[in-house]
């Protein structure tokens, strides 16, 4: 019975449906069912619709409504709740089919800054009968540098990579853009003014690219934050801040 029931997360990209990857099109097109992570509080799930071009007529979808909040009392029963309807619906299947095969749907890369390890450890304690395997998918940051022509690193430099949101003191963060050659702000969202004051004291205002909904209709890419006068941006927005000017 363990191998009856399979479940596959596939990063489906920031925007863009022909970023998915040629094998996550595969299993999206041969699933029996596509688990859709969405906020409590959305109309849709933003990965469903990226998705949906890959779909067969009339796919199976189960929405999986989860709160966007960082209050682990109210995520750890979602992220156990969602895993055990996951189980469920593959169990569901499996008794009419002898097998079943769901794909998990998941902006950007499956295991990269989401709640789908979180679901995945849940399945492995709970639900072991469910199998679980992951295709990879392209970042939302480096989707938002290809479009701009932007080199993330050459030769040496290094990296650092973070929730905006989380990096609640100022010198912290003026420390990260100093330390690193490159610096990737994610989910920038209500923290933009303040980031924004940290970058300009440091000079380094006119070196940010602006992202927000990158590979969607909406997206919006900008170089220097000078045309951005929001104070807050949306949730799916980020920054990169490069210490050293692109030619």
């Amino acid at each position: 019975m363990s191998e009856a029931l399979h479940l596959t997360a596939v990063g489906v990209g920031p925007g863009d449906p022909e970023w998915i990857t040629v094998k996550g099109q595969r299993v999206l097109a041969e699933a029996d069912v596509i688990f859709a992570p969405c906020s409590e509080t959305a109309d849709e799930s933003v990965a469903l619709r990226i998705a949906r071009p890959w779909l067969r007529p009339g796919r199976r979808v189960e929405l999986l409504p989860l709160p966007m909040t960082r209050d682990r009392t109210r995520l750890e029963p979602a992220w156990r709740a969602t895993a055990a309807k996951v189980a469920a619906v593959l169990q569901e299947i499996a008794a009419q089919r002898g097998a079943a095969h769901g794909a998990y749907i998941v902006l950007g890369d499956p295991l990269f800054y989401g709640t789908f390890a979180h679901i995945w450890q849940v399945l492995a304690a709970r639900h072991p009968a469910v199998q679980v395997d992951v295709v990879p998918g392209v970042p939302a940051f480096v989707a938002a540098a290809a479009r701009a022509g932007l080199p993330l690193a050459t030769t040496s430099q290094r990296v650092a990579i973070v929730p905006a949101t989380y990096e609640a003191d100022d010198q912290e963060l003026a420390g990260l853009i100093t330390a690193f050659d490159t610096v990737v702000l994610l989910k920038v969202g209500r923290v933009l003014g303040r980031v924004r004051s940290v970058l300009a004291r440091l000079g380094v205002v006119d070196r940010a690219l602006y992202a927000a909904h990158v590979g969607l209709p909406e997206e919006r890419v900008v170089h220097g934050l000078a045309a951005i006068q929001a104070e807050e941006a949306p949730y799916l927005s980020l920054l990169i801040v490069r210490r050293e000017e692109h030619p």
